[in-house]
């Protein structure tokens, strides 16, 4: 037990910038939410190959798949499909990655960080891309709203509550006999 916490408290080796290393970078872009799963895989493939022509590496493609964004983006729209790129390269490839981004139509917003300025492309090995559910549609609102009745009612049961005691239905039929 004292040996593992012994490993996981050993400081990472640090790697200083040489020409073997790599800069590792992470892009997220937003694509419009009705684009078909071909569309979105031709988007991915291009990015790849930018990547790969700059003489970089993609790590790894997530797509996090439909979520609801923060404001309003692109065409007005308030939901998006992301997806996030992990992938070494030096700067040359950030940006010959942003001018396609900028250029597809499709995407309606992208930015890039740098994680790391050395890291070993040896010690980064690829992985098998991913592709999440996303979030659920909002289906369920106009139930929670039938559920409650609509407003024009919720304000007429105010209404009842704020009357005065002996003053109910029955007793405006009476007055008005």
């Amino acid at each position: 037990m004292a040996d593992e916490t012994a490993v996981a408290a050993a400081p990472v080796a640090k790697v200083h910038a040489s020409k073997d290393t790599r800069r590792e970078y992470e892009t997220i872009y937003l694509v419009r939410q009705d684009l078909t799963s071909d569309q979105l895989d031709k988007i991915k493939d291009r990015i790849k190959g930018i990547v790969d022509r700059e003489g970089g590496r993609v790590i790894k493609v997530t797509t996090w798949g439909k979520k609801k964004t923060a404001f309003l983006v692109g065409n007005k729209q308030a939901r998006a499909v992301y997806v996030h790129v992990n992938y070494l390269g030096q700067g040359r490839a950030v940006s010959e990655v942003e001018r396609n981004l900028r250029n597809i139509e499709e995407v309606i917003k992208f930015q890039t960080i740098k994680l790391s300025d050395a890291v070993l492309p040896e010690s980064r090995p690829t992985e098998e891309d991913v592709v999440l559910e996303g979030d659920r549609e909002e289906e369920q609102r106009p139930a929670r709203e039938e559920e409650r009745g609509s407003r024009g009612e919720r304000e007429r049961d105010r209404e009842r509550e704020r009357e005065p005691e002996g003053r109910g239905e029955e007793g405006e039929e009476e007055e008005a006999d």
